[in-house]
């Protein structure tokens, strides 16, 4: 693998190459957005497109008409994606903060999310 910094040009391509390669999990599809702050380069948005249980693309900017739109800090990202916290948990203590269709993210998208949370923790660098 090789790590990148995290939410920088390098680390969408290599993220999304990561979970393009990813088995499916499940039937979900959805589209998510997510604004990230407090990193080296202010607020982040990004979002990600999951189609049959699988992500397809993240790339930065906005969606179009994201389903859920979630928010968190730059630090909270990264220790979500590194395993150091849940994103139930995190979605409890109000450090996630989730906009839009909430069952689709904790029960429907849960599978597809955690293992692309696993996936992207090895190429991550903070």
């Amino acid at each position: 693998f090789r790590m990148s910094q995290f939410l920088s040009e390098e680390w969408f391509a290599e993220a999304t190459a990561t979970l393009a390669a990813l088995p499916s999990t499940g039937n979900a599809s959805a589209v998510l957005q997510y604004a990230i702050a407090g990193g080296p380069d202010g607020k982040v948005t990004c979002h990600a497109v999951i189609e049959g249980g699988v992500v397809t693309g993240i790339a930065p900017g906005k969606a179009d008409s994201p389903d859920v739109v979630a928010t968190l800090t730059f630090d909270e990202a990264l220790a979500v994606l590194s395993g150091a916290h849940s994103t139930d948990a995190s979605f409890m203590r109000g450090a996630v903060k989730i906009e839009g269709d909430h069952v689709a993210w904790l029960l429907e998208l849960r599978d597809v999310r955690e293992a692309a949370f696993a996936a992207l923790a090895p190429i991550t660098n903070a």
